[in-house]
């Protein structure tokens, strides 16, 4: 009689089991997990309300079962949304992380003005001057053919967004221009009026931060009214009055 005792024990774990994967199946399926509530994080330049409309249709789906990589593809889709991060609030708030694109320079086309990343996605068309100023890249021409969200892939705009991205903080911030010619000469020009001859290479850090501690110096600030240019074309810069 013991192993019939055995089996009956087992039919009955096993049943039990079934009814409780079942229950707890059909219980994470209700509208207990209903989403209710989005809450948008991390926007500085979208607005909260433009996620929203791309994420339109997410409310009453499942918080714990809905199509992740469906949503992120509709808000991808906005042009200064570089990455998102979905995060999940029991039991109905679903959490929108957001990771911006974020301008790092300006290039003027006819009909406005550009913004571009440092990896030379076309951001937004301005009509007007923004706010915010960044460098302004000049010498190149761009297609009017691409959209926001688009790489421009032009390698003029890749070299003067190279130089940028090297360049320390606090020089990107007095570069009022950034000239590059058809074979990657550039020239930058200071908020302060001076022009810098760069000249043409990949690597620019060592250049930037010489021209950086140049700048800075107290014996360079003394004379800076009377700079016209300086020239780091050579092996020593040069300094043009």
């Amino acid at each position: 009689m013991e192993p019939k005792k055995m089996n009956t024990s087992f039919l009955y774990v096993t049943v039990l089991t079934i009814l409780l994967s079942l229950g707890l199946a059909l219980f994470l399926r209700s509208n207990a997990f209903a989403v209710q509530r989005v809450s948008v994080q991390g926007t500085n330049l979208i607005t909260e309300n433009e996620i929203l409309k791309l994420s339109d249709g997410i409310q009453g789906q499942n918080l714990l079962l809905f199509d992740r990589k469906a949503l992120e593809y509709k808000i991808s889709l906005h042009p200064l949304v570089k990455s998102i991060q979905f995060q999940r609030k029991l039991p109905q708030t679903l959490v929108i992380q957001v990771t911006e694109r974020t301008p790092a320079a300006l290039v003027v086309v006819p009909k406005g003005v550009l913004e571009v990343d440092s990896e030379g996605t076309f951001l937004r068309r301005l009509e007007s001057w923004p706010k915010s100023d960044y460098p302004v890249i000049s010498g190149i021409e761009l297609s009017d053919t691409v959209g926001p969200g688009q790489n421009l892939a032009n390698p003029l705009l890749t070299a003067a967004l190279r130089l940028l991205g090297q360049a320390p903080p606090e020089l990107v911030i007095q570069i009022g221009e950034l000239n590059v010619n058809a074979i990657e000469q550039i020239t930058l020009f200071l908020t302060s009026g001076v022009e810098v001859r760069l000249g043409q290479a990949n690597d620019w850090a060592d250049k930037l931060q010489a021209l950086y501690q140049l700048i800075s110096d107290n014996g360079y600030t003394s004379i800076q009214q009377g700079v016209r240019y300086i020239d780091f074309t050579a092996a020593k810069p040069v300094i043009g009055r």
